[in-house]
């Protein structure tokens, strides 16, 4: 199969990972180490860890942005700027440190022709209600949220939204403040908005994306589409296994890093 034209994106914010993250991190290079890989980093940070550290398995680069805290990276994420640093290539696959491929499956996502894929939440807690917000906007709680952290981005498309939207986006985050909503979230706003504000805005259905990847948080495993008895069953990769369901991705990681287990 054609290699895609995507760059893999892992964003940086400390000089040196943890074990895990550095697990994961080795991970994406094992499996995506042929594809351009770019490490997103604030302009103070010294990089040299990542470059020393991925010397010999995969071609990297540092691009580096005006960037320090959450805020700042999740204005990145709606800033056209941003996107018109990655047009020399038609996908952004965003793979934090965070987040675990369990194998390549950038050739078929791609060529899917979706503007944006992200790993699915499993969350309940998350099933908003209809309020007046929603009602005089017309959006309604979309049939699933996606997570950022592992995602696949349209670039040219991101740049054409970011754009023609700005505007919207600002207003959007002000009414937010004065609702007294805490924080914005880059990726559920796309979730629910981008595809009613522009109509060529493409998502897959939930069934689908739920073989790209899982944010797995608070959720009765038994009604999971996948299982940890095997890797076979599992999406293409995973958002947030670190911090959230832990033993529940101990076996899945294991199978993929045996000897390395730094949690052991």
């Amino acid at each position: 199969m054609k290699q895609p034209s995507v760059t893999v994106i892992i964003p940086i914010y400390r000089e040196q990972p943890s074990p895990l993250e550095v697990l994961s991190l080795d991970q994406t290079l094992a499996v995506l180490g042929h594809y351009p890989i770019a490490f997103m980093a604030p302009e103070y940070l010294d990089a040299t860890w990542y470059q020393e550290h991925c010397r010999g398995k995969a071609a990297v680069r540092i691009e580096r942005f005006d960037w320090e805290g959450y805020e700042d990276y999740v204005n990145l994420m709606m800033d056209p700027e941003y996107y018109r640093r990655f047009q020399a290539y038609e996908y952004l696959f965003m793979c934090q440190l965070d987040a675990f491929a369990f194998r390549d499956e950038l050739p078929y996502w791609c060529g899917l022709g979706y503007d944006f894929v992200g790993a699915v939440i499993y969350n309940e807690t998350w099933k908003a209600s209809t309020n007046w917000w929603r009602r005089l906007t017309g959006f309604e709680t979309p049939a699933y949220y996606a997570n950022s952290g592992f995602c696949l981005k349209k670039v040219d498309t991101f740049v054409s939204m970011t754009s023609r939207f700005r505007h919207y986006i600002s207003f959007y985050r002000w009414v937010s403040q004065l609702r007294g909503v805490q924080g914005f979230y880059d990726d559920l706003f796309i979730s629910q908005h981008f595809p009613r504000l522009s109509s060529r805005f493409r998502m897959p259905s939930k069934a689908v994306a739920q073989r790209f990847g899982a944010d797995y948080m608070e959720y009765d495993p038994g009604r999971l589409p996948f299982h940890n008895g095997n890797n076979e069953n599992l999406p293409f990769g995973v958002h947030g296994w670190i911090q959230r369901q832990l033993d529940f991705w101990r076996p899945c990681i294991n199978r993929c890093a045996p000897g390395s287990l730094a949690w052991e």
